[in-house]
């Protein structure tokens, strides 16, 4: 077997009429995870992926279109074209699943559980994972928010930034990819509760999570993102911004 290609690889088997493209996907998706193909393997042209299915091109067309919107494959065009299984990309995996979960419904319940699950876990993390790389920017949107108070957009949308730093700095990346998906759904829920005493009371909140990664105390930083995420959704979900403004004062 030729290294980096699996054109001529017997992996696959031949496919019954009545589901042909899905079936093809469904081999090619088993095979990535099971480790047969990987990252930079040619798969094949539309001409030869027919041929190793035993299916029409237009078939094997479909197939390669439903796996190059999924992220599987890239195609590439010209004398070395075809389908190459394609490099990871988180963003754009963060991005589909936000506009999954936007198209579903997903409530502000659902929300907040998703976010104390991937923030609690990432500020522990942090604690033992950040580099001071990742401990300068956090100082830096720190800094920038103190510049936001009355800009209820621009402050929520640094307040995130500083969020997913901390994710960020946990250096694990399914956490990351979750996050910048749940990133989009939740800045609409923020956004309108944001007053300037809420502001101040977000930015003492962030400046002692920040102390507790810096001092490397990973059950203090899980504690206050924990009762950070508890306030937010609280806040958010009785609508209870003004009262929350009036204790802050």
């Amino acid at each position: 077997m030729k290294k980096g290609t699996v054109e001529t690889t017997p992996l696959w088997e031949p496919v019954q009429t009545e589901t042909l493209s899905w079936r093809i996907v469904s081999q090619v998706r088993a095979a990535v995870f099971s480790g047969q193909i990987k990252t930079g393997d040619f798969l094949g042209s539309e001409t030869s992926l027919s041929a190793q299915f035993n299916v029409s091109r237009m078939a094997a067309r479909d197939a390669l279109r439903t796996l190059e919107a999924v992220g599987i494959v890239e195609i590439r065009m010209g004398a070395k074209g075809g389908a190459w299984i394609a490099q990871g990309n988180p963003e754009r995996f963060a991005d589909a699943l936000a506009i999954q979960l936007h198209l579903i419904g997903v409530t502000g319940e659902e929300i907040f559980d998703a976010q104390m699950a991937i923030e609690v876990t990432s500020a522990e993390l942090a604690a033992q994972n950040a580099t001071e790389e990742d401990l300068k920017k956090l100082s830096g949107i720190l800094g920038e928010l103190d510049k936001l108070r009355d800009d209820p957009l621009a402050f929520t949308d640094a307040s995130l930034r500083f969020h997913e730093a901390i994710v960020e700095s946990s250096h694990n990346r399914v956490l990351l990819a979750q996050f910048r998906a749940l990133r989009f759904v939740l800045q609409p829920l923020l956004a309108p509760n944001t007053t300037h005493a809420i502001a101040a009371r977000v930015i003492r909140s962030h400046k002692s999570v920040l102390n507790a990664i810096e001092a490397r105390d990973g059950v203090k930083a899980r504690e206050i993102m924990q009762q950070r995420v508890k306030v937010i959704r609280s806040r958010v979900l009785s609508g209870t911004a003004a009262q929350h403004a009036a204790d802050d004062e």
